[in-house]
């Protein structure tokens, strides 16, 4: 595999404290900008049941890079990063 077609893993927490707290909207605006950008192919969406920091949540972690705090008004930036460093732009 190329680094151009290099597969972006997006590992989001559904427990119930990150779910409650803002995880199942930005659930929905992941999958969408994954479908908006054509993006299935090079994007591994998971969910996990708990990422055991809940006091920092929500919690998504992209590659391995955990993020916190995230909300739908962040979430874009963090994905977009991502797919950018993964095409090594």
């Amino acid at each position: 595999m190329t680094e151009a077609t290099k597969t972006i893993e997006i590992r989001i927490c559904m427990g119930s404290s990150c779910f409650s707290r803002g995880n199942s909207e930005t659930l929905a605006v992941i999958r969408d900008y994954i479908e908006r950008n054509g993006l299935a192919d090079r994007v591994n969406l998971v969910g996990s049941l708990c990422e055991g920091r809940c006091k920092e949540g929500p919690n998504i972690v992209v590659d391995g890079v955990r993020y916190e705090q995230v909300d739908r008004s962040t979430v874009v930036d963090i994905i977009e990063y991502h797919v950018r460093e993964s095409a090594g732009d």
